[in-house]
């Protein structure tokens, strides 16, 4: 793909997608969903399985991460302690 491929995909111009790529402007998190499913990636391989906020090591979909992404905060929080809560339980069984 290219960057101009993706600048129309993702409704930027062309030199936005370039300066993100090149670290000279940070990509906002309410893009980054629509950029991995643009180019084919999880959010989990974006942030790298060594970051120890879980929901980086959730590989979501491209798909599944657009719609979080969506979700206003008050949902996001009530996700958030489900899986906390879940992996609680999984623990003290194991």
């Amino acid at each position: 793909m290219t960057v101009a491929q993706l600048a129309k995909q993702l409704g930027l111009v062309s030199s936005q997608i370039s300066k993100m790529e090149t670290g000279s402007q940070k990509v906002p998190a309410e893009l980054l969903p629509a950029w991995c499913e643009a180019v084919g990636i999880t959010l989990a391989e974006v942030y790298g399985v060594e970051n120890l906020h879980h929901f980086s090591q959730i590989p979501f979909p491209p798909l599944v991460a657009r719609l979080y992404a969506k979700l206003p905060q008050e949902f996001r929080r009530h996700i958030h302690r489900v899986i906390e809560s879940s992996y609680q339980l999984w623990k003290s069984r194991g």
